[in-house]
């Protein structure tokens, strides 16, 4: 029953929110609480503490400056493992004994994906997990998300690297979970209109370690441009296998793979792979003197480089303080999300596209860039394009 409520609620646009005592869940006079699942332990570690550098690191910069309309902001941190069953009971301790007052930056599609009911059922707002799919902000409800849904990402891939080349023999090598399904459902989207098809298919489970029987396959078909849908270890993997055998197509990954890790990981096999993105791989002495404070700025606290998902983690919670500090002291769960439907936020030092939400558009942006490892640096090949 109180699952029916609850949705019954969201269903009246949170008119009665209020009186169920969700409104106020995670708010005090001095705090705000904000969760987080991240990956502590699994395939995905490395990412998830890039993000909570990036996330802590603006927490504590609007800490130190007095908080959000006098209230300092605490995160609470959940480890999946990268797992769904160890991922449901990280999100019911969030939102039912912690009573965060939202969720930010949660680490993995099929990890956000399968845990946002919870959120939802217990009138906690979902913002912007690290995850790419079309149900993380549709249909456009508590939730709201800034990365890229990999269907956007596959019709951009197939239709920046047609403009280069349009003869090409398509074939992919995917995770065999959401993100590989909604990156091929896109894939296949674009190749349609293009009236292109893709030769050969493979997947992969979750967390796999040996790639030979896909490489082989792929190779096999004579494919010349191979799309990715693979996370950090599981490119590697697959740029070695290539190797190791002699195929060696045009590699395309997605944001699962974009990030500073993959030639510090993977070494010279990783060089010429492109990928697409809608966050932006920082460097030193490159971009804006903001951009580059920024990262002198991460260095200096943390002792290693900033790499994508750092930049991540610290715009997901620059967004979730902006609208935090425009809905104002009386913070409710019902006028924050009001704030987020009529928010804009710029283009920023780290480089994201302009982010606009509305009551109907619960994505910041659907616009992507893709990228090309050369000399061990993320270098652009095209500006942001909407698929």
């Amino acid at each position: 029953m109180r699952n029916q409520g609850v949705r019954w609620l969201v269903a009246l646009g949170f008119a009665a929110l209020p009186l169920c005592g969700f409104a106020d869940q995670g708010v005090t006079k001095n705090e705000i609480l904000i969760g987080t699942i991240q990956d502590l332990s699994g395939p995905l570690a490395a990412y998830s503490k890039e993000t909570l550098n990036g996330m802590n690191m603006r927490l504590e910069e609007v800490n130190a400056a007095g908080g959000v309309n006098g209230r300092k902001i605490r995160l609470l941190v959940e480890d999946s493992g990268y797992d769904t069953k160890k991922a449901m009971l990280a999100a019911q301790k969030l939102s039912q004994s912690d009573k965060i007052f939202a969720v930010a930056g949660s680490m993995g599609t099929t990890i956000a994906l399968t845990t946002q009911q919870v959120f939802q059922d217990a009138g906690v707002v979902n913002l912007f997990p690290l995850g790419s799919a079309r149900g993380l902000y549709e249909p456009p409800e508590m939730k709201f998300a800034f990365s890229v849904p990999y269907f956007q990402q596959g019709r951009g891939i197939v239709k920046s690297l047609l403009a280069t080349k349009a003869d090409r023999k398509w074939c992919s090598l995917v995770q065999d979970d959401d993100l590989g399904t909604e990156l091929m459902a896109g894939v296949d989207s674009a190749m349609k209109q293009a009236g292109k098809t893709v030769s050969e298919r493979t997947t992969y489970k979750r967390a796999a370690t040996d790639f030979s029987s896909q490489v082989a396959r792929l190779k096999g078909a004579g494919c010349d441009t191979v799309i990715l849908g693979t996370t950090l270890r599981e490119t590697v993997g697959t740029l070695n296998e290539a190797k190791k055998i002699g195929f060696a197509p045009q590699f395309v990954a997605t944001s699962a793979a974009y990030t500073h890790l993959l030639p510090k990981l993977g070494g010279a096999v990783t060089e010429g792979i492109y990928a697409s993105h809608s966050a932006t791989q920082p460097y030193a002495d490159e971009g804006s003197k903001a951009a580059r404070d920024w990262y002198a700025a991460y260095m200096a606290k943390f002792k290693e480089e900033p790499g994508q998902f750092a930049v991540m983690g610290y715009a997901v919670m620059d967004w979730t303080i902006k609208a935090a500090e425009k809905t104002g002291p009386n913070l409710t769960t019902k006028r924050f999300i009001e704030t987020m439907e009529s928010s804009s936020f710029p283009r920023d030092k780290l480089g994201f596209d302009t982010m606009t939400f509305t009551k109907t558009k619960h994505i910041g942006s659907e616009a992507i860039r893709v990228s090309q490892l050369k000399n061990g640096k993320w270098t652009p090949v095209t500006d942001f394009i909407t698929p």
